[in-house]
């Protein structure tokens, strides 16, 4: 399902994807974190809310005891900076959890209960990769906020985390285009992006 190389590289990706989204965040406008949008979650600070606790039930899940969760919609943190601190600790839970996994222990399977009462069986890599998936899906949903107020949304792609961390990796540069919009500023103008940019 997934090997140690892999595992190692999504959590330190999963840490540094974090913190540079809440980079951006704090540099935006004072409110816009908080201000009430139409997504499920209400605004970034309750979609990043869900974030944490989903990261947290998983991993008492790979810890194998209760969570304490019932609902993944708890504000638990409404703090940016509270926040920012918890997700820091438990990114930093999933790498020394990672570093110390085997190839065996990646495939051991563990029993739980989604906060709904359901139960299921997953292996741990599967459990970690589901994990990844989801900061990543829902650090998207933050990110198309952004453009609602308007700002540029910080760029977390992992080929963009590869190009700043492995000296291997081997950009190649797009042609110029005239004044097309950056995806690295954090005040570009974020309405009127060409489909070709930025992803």
């Amino acid at each position: 399902m997934i090997n140690l190389a892999t595992a190692h590289l999504l959590t330190d990706y999963k840490t540094w994807a974090n913190q540079r989204l809440f980079d951006s965040l704090q540099a935006l406008p004072a409110g816009e974190t908080t201000r009430e949008r139409k997504t499920v979650f209400k605004n970034m600070i309750g979609t990043l809310n869900h974030i944490y606790v989903v990261d947290r039930i998983w991993q008492a899940h790979l810890e194998g005891r209760e969570h304490g969760f019932t609902t993944s919609h708890d504000l638990v943190h409404a703090d940016l900076g509270e926040l920012r601190q918890a997700q820091q600790e438990v990114d930093g839970w999933y790498r020394t959890w990672s570093a110390q996994q085997t190839e065996d222990s990646l495939n051991r399977s563990i029993d739980f209960k989604f906060v709904s009462g359901d139960g299921g069986t997953m292996n741990a890599g599967a459990i970690l990769m589901h994990v990844i998936n989801h900061n990543n899906y829902h650090r998207g949903w933050v990110v198309q906020m952004y453009f609602e107020i308007p700002q540029m949304p910080p760029m977390t792609d992992l080929p963009v985390y590869l190009r700043e961390v492995d000296p291997g990796f081997k950009p190649i540069s797009a042609p110029a285009v005239e004044e097309a919009p950056t995806c690295d500023g954090q005040s570009a103008s974020a309405t009127s992006v060409p489909p070709d940019r930025c992803r």
